[in-house]
């Protein structure tokens, strides 16, 4: 049974039984006294030694639907966290995007809302279907006038380093054109005829050449889902989920559905985070892949350790209501788990595995 059922349950007991959504209006207060003495909500994280960072997405709507107060919150737990850079999963302007580097659009919904000190370091952006419907362009020429914005490209890596023995490769994708196309939907017009094969070879020989410790990679779509609007995507379960968990990747971030999600299908190696709750909520339906999920605009934060991703979310007041740690390395109750420096192989339950694994394989 996964550890997490407890949040499970509080899932449940938040957008209604039998799987009904979230009513509009739906708010949550202090989560951590509904859980009661026993239960921790947070792990220890944000080490100043530690890589800490914000994700936030679906924001650009002028300051309204809670943006501004979102971004007013973003600013005050950036700055108790250290925060180094922000990680935007998309959809940063409606709804229809930018048309150039001087739309007003830069100020009204970027430079006026997200103005704390705090907030100032590097902004890691990936383009949504919403911006495809603008001149995307213009958000990748905006890099070079912007002393904060960061799209060099439709898709990119960076490497950043979290200790002197490790280093986390972030890789940022263009999903628009990967994309299952949503029925009656017009938003990806623009896209339909682009052929997909070109990204998705780069991302899997990006991945294939790295060898840093840890692999986030981040997309506007989610690839599991549990909303009143969406369904896993097909497309992307095919093209990227093998990707990912052939090459090591523990961490896909995403937006597009306006809330915060956290999923992982039984047995998966990797844990996808949903950060769309900039603005503008959307309500959440829980699946068997569900950890958390919660309607509530909002945002996460993230602090990155040698050994485990820790990641928080908070709702538009700055409260913190979820949190987990993602380990580098997942040990899991199947013979192929796995071996870091700090396994106990002391512990009867690994050595079981470990010697399943050798007799199934014929080595560890």
């Amino acid at each position: 049974m996964r550890s997490s059922v407890v949040l499970l349950l509080l899932v449940t007991a938040l957008v209604g039984c039998g799987g009904n959504p979230t009513p509009v209006g739906t708010r949550v207060d202090d989560i951590a006294d509904k859980l009661g003495p026993d239960f921790e909500l947070a792990p220890d994280a944000f080490s100043p030694d530690a890589v800490n960072f914000m994700i936030v997405g679906d924001w650009g709507r002028n300051g309204f639907f809670n943006q501004r107060n979102v971004g007013r919150a973003m600013g005050v737990t950036a700055a108790e966290i250290g925060a180094r850079f922000t990680i935007s999963t998309g959809d940063n302007f409606y709804t229809a995007g930018v048309q150039s580097i001087d739309d007003p659009k830069w100020d009204r919904s970027f430079e006026d809302i997200y103005d704390a000190p705090s907030l100032q370091s590097r902004w890691y952006a990936v383009l949504g279907n919403h911006d495809w419907q603008g001149d995307y362009t213009a958000q990748i020429n905006y890099t070079e006038v912007s002393d904060r914005w960061f799209l060099p490209a439709r898709y990119y890596t960076e490497i950043i380093a979290v200790d002197d023995t490790t280093e986390a490769l972030f890789v940022y994708l263009d999903t628009t054109p990967l994309s299952e196309r949503e029925p009656n939907a017009r938003k990806y017009e623009r896209t339909e005829d682009w052929n997909p094969d070109r990204q998705i070879e780069w991302l899997d020989a990006t991945l294939a050449a790295s060898e840093a410790e840890w692999k986030i990679v981040v997309g506007h779509h989610p690839i599991y889902v549990g909303s009143v609007r969406y369904e896993n995507n097909p497309r992307l379960i095919e093209d990227l989920v093998p990707i990912l968990e052939r090459h090591g990747a523990q961490v896909y971030f995403a937006g597009h559905d306006h809330n915060l999600q956290h999923l992982r299908p039984e047995g998966s190696p990797v844990d996808y985070l949903i950060s769309g709750a900039g603005s503008l909520t959307r309500g959440v339906v829980p699946t068997e892949n569900t950890l958390f999920a919660l309607r509530v605009s909002g945002y996460m934060a993230a602090s990155l350790t040698r050994d485990a991703l820790y990641v928080h979310a908070f709702d538009e007041d700055g409260r913190r209501v979820y949190a987990t740690n993602i380990p580098r390395r997942r040990l899991d109750t199947h013979s192929d788990r796995e071996i870091s420096d700090e396994t106990d192989l002391s512990d009867p339950e690994i050595r079981r595995d470990l010697e399943a694994a050798t007799t199934d394989d014929g080595e560890e």
